[in-house]
This record gives structure tokens, sequence and C-alpha cells, in this order.
């Protein structure tokens, strides 16, 4: 009999273990770790924001206006419970120990190669080769959109809390971290490379042919820097602007207000990234800012960031 209540009382605690929520209180701006394979993750407060862009601030940062129009209408978005947003991008050090348990294939990637960008995907390259050096603390690459999702089921499965992909809506309203400025910081670029990873000078001498970039200064590094090396937002999450694009769980939809209702798992042709890369303008590198891509889209440019559902 005492072997028996000692066994049911190893067995509910493992079904009440804090990995679930149970009996786990979350404050907004907490850090905190579901187990040693899970990621960093920062606890947002519940709140609403303006999200999208005015025409001023478009117009002021040049935006294109075939793109420009994809950030307006400004909708609010009203968030009534906490989430947890992962405090940094998902690292090539993570994503490896993904890769190994899984076996999963991540080949075939569009790298720079020799100065330039390949004109497809490069058969030989993948997250562990990139077309540049990376440490694991670097931002995991050359990952599609079910890539990113499957990584989110593994880690689901590893701590038995629900990890997905953030909705537009919800990245947005992360990276502006109760802001309503062209980023985090303000309206002025003057300080971005010391506040993100963009197409700055080194960039521009690492790949003379890409006219994009436009940095007037040197941020440090030509391509991906490892996470956490820029300062953090209001909320605590750190590149959420640069380094490298993030894939969202939204089908691309060119009206903004709409997005939220188009997260569907079947057939998509084109998936919402967010936040820009480590060759992006000035003007791309906001919150605002809204691209796509087929989900199918491997690029040394293209990564991912996880949010968790709290209880």
């Amino acid at each position: 009999m005492t072997f028996r209540l000692q066994t049911y009382a190893v067995l509910l605690a493992l079904a009440f273990s804090p990995s679930q929520g149970w009996g786990r209180s979350f404050r907004a701006g907490q850090e905190f770790r579901d187990n040693a394979a899970a990621p960093a993750m920062i606890v947002i407060p519940t709140g609403r924001a303006l999200l999208g862009s005015t025409e001023a601030e478009t117009t002021r940062e040049g935006r294109t206006p075939a793109f420009a129009q994809w950030e307006r209408p400004r909708h609010e978005a009203v968030f009534t419970r906490p989430f947890a947003v992962g405090k940094y991008h998902v690292t090539r050090r993570e994503l490896a120990a993904f890769a190994k348990e899984t076996g999963r294939a991540l080949g075939g990637c569009v790298v720079v190669q020799g100065g330039k960008w390949s004109d497809g995907p490069v058969s030989s390259a993948s997250w562990s080769a990139v077309g540049h050096r990376q440490g694991g603390n670097h931002p995991a690459l050359c990952v599609n959109w079910d890539d990113a999702n499957a990584y989110a089921a593994w880690l689901s499965r590893k701590t038995g809390a629900r990890y997905r992909l953030l909705t537009e809506d919800e990245w947005e309203y992360a990276a502006r971290g109760g802001r309503e400025t062209a980023r985090w910081w303000g309206d002025g670029t003057e300080d971005i490379c010391r506040r993100a990873n963009g197409g700055d000078a080194r960039y521009a001498a690492a790949v003379p042919g890409d006219r994009t970039a436009n940095l007037a200064c040197s941020d440090g590094y030509a391509f991906t820097s490892p996470v956490g090396h820029y300062p953090a937002n209001p909320f605590g999450l750190h590149d959420m602007l640069g380094n490298a694009w993030q894939w969202t769980a939204n089908c691309f939809s060119p009206d903004p207000t709409s997005a939220g209702d188009a997260v569907a798992q079947g057939e998509c042709k084109s998936r919402s990234i967010r936040g820009g890369s480590w060759h992006n303008s000035v003007s791309t590198l906001r919150p605002a800012t809204r691209f796509s891509l087929p989900p199918a889209m491997r690029s040394s440019s293209l990564g991912f960031r996880v949010m968790r559902e709290l209880p």
C-alpha cells in the first residue's frame, strides 16, 4: 500500500509539473526556461496597442508605396492574457539539438557566395552551413516555415507546454515594447547601428552588389551577430529588429486588419515574416514592416522565435 501511494504521488507530481504551468505563477517581465532544452522566455504583459504605421512614418522612412500599403490601416490589438516570447531568436545551438534528435532534413538554402546572393537554393547549404561563420549563440538560419513549426511541436513534447509561432499581432505588440514610435527607442535612426544588426557598411563591403544596404554606420557585423549583442526592448526582448527575419504563424494578407484571421495550417501561398535581417535597409527595420515569403523558402536571412502560451 505504501509503495502504491508513493507511486501515485510521483505520478501526480509529474502530471502537475512546473513545465505544464500548473501551480506556477507568471509575472510580466519574468524570464524563465521550462527545461534545459527550452529557450529563455520573457513574459509579455497584457495591454493594447495600435499596430501598423501612419503615412507620415512611411513617408519619412522612404518606404516604397507598394510595401507601405501593407502597413495600413492601423488597427488596435488587445491582449487580455499574458503570454511568453523567446528572449532571443532560436539559436543555432538550440536548433542543433532538435535536428540531432529528430533527424529532420534541413538542407537547401539561398545564401551569399562569393560576395553575392545565390540565384536559388544551394543544395550543400543548410542551418549548419549558412554561407558565413556562425557560433552556437547566433540565430538559427535556413529554416522554412514547416521547420519552425516542427521545432515548436518538438519543444512542446519536450516540455509539456504549448509552444508555437507568434501571430503577426502578437509579434508586433511584443516588438513595440509598449511604444508607438517607429522603433522602440524612438523615431530617429541615428542610433540604429548600436541597437540592431542590419544592412550596414560592413555588409555593403561584403556584398557590394546589394544596393539596398543603406545604414550609414557600422553595427559591427557583416552577417549575423550573437543573439543578445544589442540592447533589449522595453519588454526585455533582443533582436526583434534585424539579425534575422522571423516567421510568423499567419498566412499573408495585404490587409493587416484581417491577418489575425489567417493562421490556418493548411495551404498557404505565402507566410508573413517580420523584423528584418542582417542585410536589410533602415526603412525595413521597423515593427510595422510586413513582408512575406513562400513557406518552403529557406534563406540565410530567415530565422524564427517561439512563443509559449501561459495558463
